[in-house]
């Protein structure tokens, strides 16, 4: 369901690759099962989440993204998001969790804010 790329030293880079491009209530906890294995491996002190391949996301796919974020948080390991696409980020900001979560608009500048 994903991909990890370390192109930075210290840093993975995490392309979701969901069915149907949709992180939703069907595939989520596939997602954070990963997304947690790959944070308690403590080899990455930053984790870039690439969402280019997410176009649509529901309230439990919102509340999977919280929850890595946090799960980052507890083990020192800070979790960015980029490449949203105009529906994920829409629902984001309607909720409010752009005030939580860390969201860049390219991995280029996730990249440039470690």
């Amino acid at each position: 369901m994903m991909e990890i790329n370390n192109q930075i030293a210290g840093c993975a880079i995490v392309t979701p690759k969901p069915e149907n491009r949709r992180l939703t209530i069907v595939n989520d906890s596939q997602f954070k099962k990963q997304m947690n294995s790959v944070i308690d491996m403590r080899e990455y002190l930053n984790i870039i989440v690439d969402m280019q391949n997410v176009d649509l996301i529901d309230s439990t796919g919102l509340g999977t993204l919280i929850s890595v974020f946090n799960h980052g948080r507890n083990n020192n390991c800070k979790i960015k998001f980029c490449n949203l696409s105009a529906a994920v980020e829409n629902v984001i900001k309607m909720t409010r969790i752009d005030q939580i979560l860390e969201i860049h608009p390219t991995l280029k500048a996730a990249e440039d804010s470690l």
